[in-house]
């Protein structure tokens, strides 16, 4: 049980809501590297085997220069890894059941970018957000932490 709807979480960029007024990219936004990351390795677990790099650019519309900047990070602190070779592609170094999101944001170096009353900065010392945005910001890093790839996956199937 997720603290927000799916339609709240929707990372997709032409999606815009509303929470008290503040429209969602001003307080909370998934950076653009961590939003493909994340797709990367989900499609990497849903495949459940090897994609090539030309498979990885069809199906995610990025060019091959971004995408292995993207996978360099990922290969760089154990996410994936790569078999070169004819027959060779990218693949998830564990099951999907044991990656984090919050381990795919710290191995991206990326994450949410949250407003300043959200990240506990607010130089408004009667902000009557403060304390609203923290408990936001609370249940993020428990929901990406606890949220693992399987768990994308079945949440995506429920939605199809």
């Amino acid at each position: 049980p997720y603290l927000f709807s799916r339609d709240f979480l929707d990372l997709s960029e032409n999606m815009c809501y509303t929470f008290y007024g503040i429209k969602r990219e001003e307080y909370m936004k998934l950076s653009t590297t961590a939003t493909y990351g994340l797709r990367i390795c989900f499609l990497l677990a849903v495949a459940d085997k090897m994609l090539s790099l030309s498979s990885l650019v069809e199906q995610t519309d990025l060019s091959e220069k971004y995408l292995e900047q993207i996978l360099g990070k990922l290969r760089k602190n154990g996410i994936v890894s790569a078999k070169r070779g004819i027959s060779g592609g990218y693949y998830l170094t564990k099951p999907a059941k044991d990656i984090s999101v919050r381990g795919v944001l710290d191995a991206l170096n990326s994450g949410f970018e949250f407003a300043d009353c959200a990240a506990g900065d607010c130089s408004d010392l009667y902000c009557p957000n403060k304390l609203l945005f923290r408990r936001i910001y609370s249940a993020v890093n428990e929901i990406v932490t606890s949220t693992t790839l399987e768990d994308m996956i079945n949440d995506y199937k429920c939605t199809k």
